[in-house]
């Protein structure tokens, strides 16, 4: 016979009314355990999107904050420029300042932070294609840009010597077509110069993919067509670091 069975009335209400408060008291427990849980849950969504806020906003405030060069979108090129090639590699011209008129071209960028050259313009060709009967027989290159930020004082050879010293490639630029062009340039600190930073620009002959045989890129000043760029602007952005 079971316990139940011989159990009085009161003992089962008692016995009833014990597991009652048991079950009761597990409720709770379980209830305080959920709530607290919930409040951590929300407590570290909350951390979440306030440090997401607070990104979005570090974002925001990085990209509108901008030190900017001005330019007045003159056309400029290898002969315009007058350029000269180095002497120790003669495929590239010396680096020459980028002539400016009007107002806003002077500015304190953030030397190692994202720089990028606005061009309205940028148009290389290779004046090999157009030789006859053979293409590519005497002129073989095709010249391309590079550009710096850096102080509007320095020598290419003190441009040179921190690039190297850096280890930075600037990328080049240049295209058989009439797009405007963007590109990342450096910005350069040249110790013991005045801190305006402005433009400045090199060209480079490189040898045309067109062209038959192991060729090496010719001398700056007499190959390689006579490369144009026009400058809209330069933007720095000080809180962005690359």
């Amino acid at each position: 016979m079971s316990n139940s069975q011989t159990m009085s009335l009161d003992q089962r209400i008692a016995a009833l009314q014990q597991t009652n408060g048991e079950l009761v008291a597990s409720n709770n427990t379980l209830t305080q355990t959920v709530t607290g849980k919930m409040g951590a849950i929300n407590a570290t969504v909350a951390s979440a999107e306030a440090r997401m806020d607070q990104a979005i906003a570090h974002l925001a405030a990085s990209h509108s904050d901008m030190r900017i060069n001005y330019y007045d979108g003159a056309a400029h090129s290898k002969t315009s420029l007058e350029i000269e090639a180095d002497p120790q590699q003669p495929h590239m011209s010396k680096w020459k300042l980028v002539p400016v008129t009007g107002i806003g071209y002077h500015q304190y960028p953030v030397v190692g932070a994202l720089t990028k050259a606005h061009l309205k313009h940028g148009y290389s060709y290779e004046p090999g294609y157009s030789e006859s009967p053979t293409q590519y027989a005497s002129d073989w290159s095709l010249t391309v840009m590079q550009f710096v930020l850096t102080n509007y004082l320095a020598s290419s050879e003190q441009i040179n010597a921190e690039l190297e010293r850096l280890g930075t490639t600037p990328y080049t630029t240049g295209g058989w077509n009439d797009n405007a062009k963007m590109l990342t340039i450096p910005c350069l600190k040249i110790a013991d110069l005045h801190p305006y930073k402005r433009l400045f620009v090199r060209f480079v002959n490189r040898t045309s993919t067109r062209a038959p045989g192991d060729k090496q890129p010719q001398n700056i000043v007499e190959f390689g067509g006579n490369a144009t760029f026009a400058v809209d602007r330069v933007v720095n952005y000080p809180h962005i670091t690359i």
